[in-house]
């Protein structure tokens, strides 16, 4: 009988051990299937301030609480550990001390900053702050930062710093996705990363650091938003890259002691106060040369932006004269001195560019501002003048040129003297003389031109040393000079006039003189001392005076096939005191 009971309880007892095995393995089953990889790793809560050198390994699971400070120390982390930051939390690098941090993924092995949310959203946690006394040899590559930053700040924070940032990724930033807090902050190395998805822009960096983002980087933001730069001064030989998104550039940007390029293709946005001025206070070059297919634009920062939007690009006396700017577009400029290109006392090249919608004027020249080279650029939807330069450079304008221009406006040349050799080429718009201009050298205009002139116009030849004037145009192609008045009358302005040392090898033929007259002088041409110039095939109109007068002076034996029509005086008046 106590065999038997020995036995049945034996057996009860195994009953019980399968079924606790059972339970344990159900409770196991459970447990595994509800819990995460990093629940099973050690977790690893950091707070306060670590000030010895340190690894972060993979495998476990360090949760950052609150604001954690490195310091006099070096981090390192490893390929492959999750670093995950509770709300509001934060890493700062070398705020008070001198430190580095090193964290170096793999493309199988990144490292990942992130949210301890179950359902993080942008902003979940504040970031990570690089200070000045971080190391230059900080490095974060093959990195992915995820729901950081605060309206103020980036996913990743510089200040008075740099570090290697490259082949990484950074998403669902509150705002920026980069932080550039200064001019002293930027990038030993800045490729192949990828921002999306940010609040606004994908990098905040100062003008002069710009040009430390490097290459292979695909920012994605939304529209009005891009890589925000401020303005501050570029020096150096330095090179803005054609980016996936626009620059968007506040304030002033000056390019001094510099050798200052911008891709082709680049494109540029600028706020209401934002201009980039070239050679103000040293000498600079500056390089913006597009491609027929990949055009470098210069527009507004505004959603909806109308003409003097933004201030425009501003050339100095210490622009040197290898600066270019070819197949660009210029939209929307002319805020504050009412251009959109303004040159003083240099040149630059200027070719197969597209400026439009500037406030008054497209292009200002200064002093001996001028061109290396103007040729095939198109300007429209000016508030008046395509182009106001002296009389002096205007033979630099050169040809292929499609200039409209407001009613009754044109290319306005200022007063000077012209002391060379020059030609004035024909544009699509009429050239507006309102002053005194004297050619003491040979002038060519080219058929087709038209001048206008105002009240004070007068051009004025061979006064102090010998001069010609060629204007030879066709029937079909005269050349013309006129008032700048919409509704002229007789007597608009004073005419052509040839002093004693006027060349007898001058020759208008196919011209036409009309609306002159004004003044004492009194008639459309007036020749005083000239022996032997020519004027043929030309129509002389709506004189107040004369048509020619000459005071001591001949026509050559050629000076036929003119008309006259209208003209107070008479045709052809003389006085000789000889």
């Amino acid at each position: 009988m106590s065999k038997q009971i020995t036995y049945y309880k034996n057996q009860q007892k195994q009953i019980m051990k399968r079924t606790r095995l059972i339970m344990l393995a159900a409770f196991a089953t459970v447990f595994f299937n509800s819990c995460t990889k990093e629940d099973l790793v050690d977790q690893q809560i950091v707070e306060g301030t670590i000030s010895t050198n340190t690894i972060w390994v993979e495998g476990d699971n360090y949760i950052i609480r609150g604001n954690v400070y490195i310091d006099n120390a070096s981090l390192t982390i490893q390929p492959g550990t999750t670093v995950r930051f509770e709300a509001g939390a934060s890493l700062s690098i070398g705020y008070s001390d001198a430190t580095s941090i090193t964290a170096v993924g793999t493309v199988d092995k990144p490292i990942t900053f992130t949210s301890t949310l179950d359902s993080p959203t942008a902003g979940s946690w504040q970031g990570i702050f690089l200070y000045d006394n971080n190391s230059s040899n900080s490095s974060f590559r093959y990195c992915t930062f995820k729901y950081a930053g605060t309206n103020d700040y980036g996913s990743l924070n510089l200040s008075e710093t740099s570090c290697a940032f490259s082949n990484n990724v950074i998403q669902y930033s509150k705002k920026l996705g980069i932080r550039c807090i200064d001019e002293n902050s930027y990038f030993v190395e800045m490729n192949n990363n990828t921002i999306s998805e940010g609040g606004s822009h994908a990098v905040r960096i100062s003008a002069t650091k710009a040009h430390t983002i490097g290459t292979g980087n695909t920012f994605t933001c939304a529209d009005g938003f891009g890589i925000n730069l401020w303005g501050s001064n570029v020096t150096g030989t330095v090179t803005w890259k054609n980016l996936t998104t626009p620059y968007f550039v506040e304030g002033q940007v000056f390019i001094d002691n510099s050798t200052f390029t911008i891709e082709a293709g680049t494109i540029l946005k600028f706020d209401t106060n934002g201009v980039i001025k070239i050679g103000y206070n040293n000498t600079a070059t500056f390089i913006a040369n597009g491609t027929p297919t990949s055009k470098i634009t210069f527009t507004s920062s505004a959603s909806s932006p109308a003409s003097g939007a933004w201030d425009g690009i501003w050339f100095y006396d210490s622009n040197l004269q290898n600066s270019s700017m070819t197949n660009c577009e210029v939209a929307y400029a002319g805020k504050s001195n009412e251009q959109a290109i303004y040159i003083q006392n240099t040149k630059l090249t200027f070719s197969t560019n597209n400026v439009h919608h500037s406030n008054e004027t497209a292009i200002i020249t200064h002093g001996s501002g001028s061109f290396v080279e103007m040729n095939n650029n198109t300007i429209s939807n000016c508030g008046k003048h395509a182009i106001i330069i002296g009389a002096d450079y205007f033979h630099t304008v050169g040809t292929g040129n499609t200039l409209t221009t407001a009613s009754d406006m044109g290319i306005y040349l200022t007063e000077a003297t012209i002391n060379s050799s020059v030609t004035w080429k024909k544009q699509t718009v009429a050239v507006i003389i309102n002053n005194y201009i004297h050619v003491d050298n040979t002038l060519t205009i080219e058929a087709g031109s038209i001048l206008k002139f105002g009240a004070d116009g007068d051009l004025w030849f061979g006064l102090g040393a010998t001069a010609q004037l060629n204007a030879i145009g066709t029937s079909i192609n005269p050349i013309v000079f006129t008032a700048w008045s919409a509704t002229p009358s007789a007597g608009a302005w004073a005419g052509l006039y040839f002093d004693l040392h006027t060349s007898s090898n001058t020759t208008l033929d196919y011209c036409e003189v009309k609306y002159a007259g004004k003044g004492s002088d009194q008639a459309a041409i007036y020749m005083y001392g000239v022996n032997g110039m020519t004027i043929k095939n030309t129509k002389l109109q709506y004189s107040e005076g004369w048509g020619i007068f000459k005071e001591n002076s001949i026509l050559s034996a050629g000076s036929t096939g003119n008309t006259f029509l209208n003209c107070a005086l008479g045709d052809e008046g003389e006085l000789s005191s000889i």
